[in-house]
């Protein structure tokens, strides 16, 4: 299939909160504890016939509930996955989104009616040593 190479996505660090995430008490989620991690999609009236216009995320940990950081390394602030915000990190990344060009919200919508399967896969990224999974490519 077609790999989705530079979709849209929320990661704080990459954006500017570099002590959101990571080992041990000085971040806000601990990664060295358990925790949930609750991905919400959000549509335009609330309800389950809505139209898809943002995707939300927030972490439980220790019975606490943190919500996303706003970042604001892209321009305005952001603290989820809206349309504005992938053409905000779009412009920011200066190299597009594929999320965008295959049809962005009303894509994901138009999924969601028809069914999706949760995949997940463990791999390692040589080139730049899966940085862009949690951290800034210009460090090191």
């Amino acid at each position: 299939g077609v790999c989705d190479k530079n979709g849209c996505d929320f990661q704080p660090y990459r954006h500017g909160n570099t002590s959101f995430y990571g080992p041990g008490s000085s971040f806000r989620v601990d990664t060295t504890k358990k925790m949930t991690v609750v991905t919400q999609f959000i549509t335009d009236d609330g309800t389950d016939d809505g139209t898809l216009s943002e995707i939300r995320r927030f972490y439980v940990q220790d019975g606490v509930v943190v919500q996303n950081p706003t970042v604001t390394k892209v321009g305005s602030p952001h603290d989820s996955i809206t349309e504005g915000f992938c053409d905000a990190a779009a412009e920011w990344a200066a190299d597009g989104t594929n999320f965008l060009e295959k049809g962005g919200m009303e894509s994901m919508d138009i999924a969601h009616e028809t069914g999706m399967v949760l995949v997940m896969s463990l791999w390692d990224d040589e080139t730049v040593n899966m940085k862009w999974l949690d951290s800034d490519f210009g460090d090191p």
